[in-house]
């Protein structure tokens, strides 16, 4: 008799006995994941240039520019950085060092940007000039703490003196109400500054077209920060200062708009006596004292404020004058406000509004009533094993991922790959603050150095083989005792990888017995697998570096004691790619039907 797995589609499962979870299932694994019916053993790390300190970092963020190119931010102590592709730049310095921030994308006619926001204040960065960030903090018009931009207006919470209230700004209009135009201002030859950031410190340049007078080259605004001539002539343009460089001599005019942000923009909180539409408003959500963690945006539209112990929802009509602000649970919190994520399949968030039960829930529309509830996911996996104090929420492909902590660690050392579409739970023994995902790369933020990691990025971590682990379910084949002849695996490998084979009988301790070998006669060199450095899928990404795997077919040879279960275990031992996506049990022996000799006892 023989027993097969086909298909690996189960992942972690650690709340049933073993021997009760699904045949595929793990009962416990580590740096290997879930996908398309196969096990795959983690991709790696690598590191971008490091600060060279210990100590955590309480912010990242992916910008983009208008042609799509992305900008890594990070806070490392009392500064903001960015990632100019090969070093790490200054953005903002002389902040708290222990302050969490936040960033948020904002994109309009004036260019794309991205707002900081923390207790230090609040800063709008045009992301074709990210070393010149803007301070938009103006106490009349808006506050320091933390900032969501959608659809056109900002949502702040966080406000060290109001601490449950909800804001949210002026609706963006993008016309002539909140955006100037300057016609025909004198510039000078070669370099200069427009006189647009006179007249207030908090104004940003667009569409900047410069003339030189004596030849008529016309320098025309890219967005990106540069001009270019209709004769041949480069420039630069910073949207920030409104500094100006021309490669061809003469002086010009130049016509060009601005706008100031905290005036009737999404960084002015104000509002009339009577409140009109499209300004912006306050709303108190008091209910059990606790503080507003985190705002998310739901499937229905709605800005739902999550806390500690209850949550709340606020939604406002489509004319932007009325709003229904009210508490949505009671029974429901977070831990801390990166315990979240919006998705598009709602809102997940860790609820440990009962801390010795912590459950992974989303916000979720009802198919047939269209109204956003909470369900429960992954009810397979323990989530009580681990320490969600200091847990940050990230989404990467199909995947949210859970940085979290094992109990009795100092800082995260745990990655939860949750895929919320294929309902599977893996565990990566990576550590971690939290996460950003860019042109199909993961930058990992580290929770024990000033260091941010490409993640899931190669074959090895940071030079040294992947320790990893995958352990079955404890089969039973039949009622009675068995024995079995050999196993048999199927799967790809690198030449350089090798991965050791246990088994343990009874729960007992694991015995090795075989080694696959990525080297061997029995890797097919003529089934080859091309795949790209990064773990998204199993197609090649464009600009990867392509890796070949060989596909595999392997049996080993074991001799057993009668045993009632049996479990199987695998260990990599070097560096490379492996998976494997079929496992047999060949030549099953069916003996008496008696309990395992090591249970026997005389009475």
């Amino acid at each position: 008799m023989d027993k097969t797995i086909e298909l690996f589609k189960s992942g972690v499962h650690n709340i049933l006995p073993s021997e009760k979870i699904p045949l595929d299932g793990s009962k416990d694994s580590s740096n290997f994941f879930t996908k398309n019916g196969k096990v795959v053993l983690v991709h790696g790390r690598k590191e971008l240039a490091t600060i060279g300190v210990a100590g955590t970092t309480t912010g990242i963020h992916v910008g983009y520019k208008v042609d799509g190119t992305k900008i890594i931010y990070v806070k490392f102590g009392t500064s903001i950085k960015y990632w100019d592709g090969s070093a790490w730049q200054n953005c903002l310095t002389g902040l708290t060092s222990s302050a969490e921030y936040v960033f948020s994308n904002y994109s309009s006619l004036s260019g794309a940007c991205t707002i900081i926001s923390g207790v230090d204040g609040l800063w709008k960065v045009i992301s074709a000039n990210p070393a010149s960030p803007i301070d938009a903090f103006n106490d009349a018009k808006n506050f320091k703490g933390y900032v969501l931009v959608d659809r056109g207006r900002s949502l702040l919470w966080n406000r060290a003196k109001d601490k449950t209230g909800l804001y949210g700004s002026w609706i963006d209009r993008q016309n002539s109400t909140v955006y100037t135009s300057v016609s025909e201002e004198d510039t000078a030859s070669l370099s200069g500054t427009l006189a647009f950031k006179a007249g207030s410190s908090y104004r940003n340049c667009f569409a900047v077209q410069i003339t030189i007078t004596a030849t008529s080259e016309v320098y025309t605004d890219t967005y990106l920060g540069t001009l270019t001539g209709s004769a041949g002539g480069t420039g630069t343009i910073n949207y920030a200062t409104g500094a100006y460089t021309l490669s061809n001599a003469g002086v010009g005019t130049a016509n060009y708009q601005w706008e100031n942000i905290t005036v009737q923009g999404i960084l002015d909180f104000s509002y009339s006596a009577t409140r009109l539409a499209g300004e912006g408003f306050q709303f108190p959500q008091d209910e059990g004292g606790d503080a507003i963690l985190s705002v998310e945006v739901g499937q229905d539209g709605t800005y739902y404020s999550l806390k500690s112990q209850s949550a709340y929802s606020l939604s406002l009509d489509a004319d932007d004058v009325g709003a229904i602000n009210k508490v949505y649970r009671k029974d429901m919190g977070l831990p801390n406000f990166r315990a979240s994520v919006s998705t598009n399949r709602g809102i997940v968030f860790i609820n440990t509004a009962n801390p010795t039960s912590p459950k992974l829930t989303v916000l979720q529309r009802n198919v047939t009533s269209l109204a956003v509830e909470p369900v429960e996911l992954f009810p397979q996996f323990d989530f009580s094993e681990y320490d969600y104090t200091d847990c940050s929420f990230s989404s990467y492909d199909d995947w949210v991922l859970i940085f979290c902590k094992t109990e009795g660690a100092t800082n995260n050392d745990r990655i939860l790959l949750c895929d919320t579409a294929k309902k599977t739970v893996d565990i990566v023994a990576y550590s971690g603050k939290m996460a950003v995902q860019a042109n199909n790369r993961l930058y990992v933020a580290d929770s024990i150095t000033q260091t941010v990691y490409e993640t899931f990025s190669g074959f090895d971590d940071l030079g040294l083989k992947i320790d990893a682990y995958w352990k079955s379910k404890d089969i039973q084949f039949t009622p009675s005792l068995n024995k079995v002849r050999r196993l048999r695996f199927k799967g790809h490998i690198d030449p350089d990888q090798k991965v050791d084979i246990y088994i343990s009988l009874e729960g007992s301790g694991y015995t090795k017995v075989g080694t696959i070998d990525g080297s061997a006669t029995y890797v097919n060199f003529n089934d080859i697998l091309s795949i790209g450095s990064q773990m998204i899928g199993e197609d090649v990404i464009g600009g990867d570096v392509v890796d070949t795997k060989y596909g595999y077919y392997m049996e080993v040879k074991i001799k057993t004691a009668k045993f009632r279960t049996l479990s199987f275990q695998l260990i990599p031992t070097g560096i490379g790619y492996f998976d494997f996506d079929l496992m047999t049990f060949w030549g099953i022996l069916t003996f008496e039907n008696r309990i395992p000799k090591l249970y026997r006892t005389k009475q």
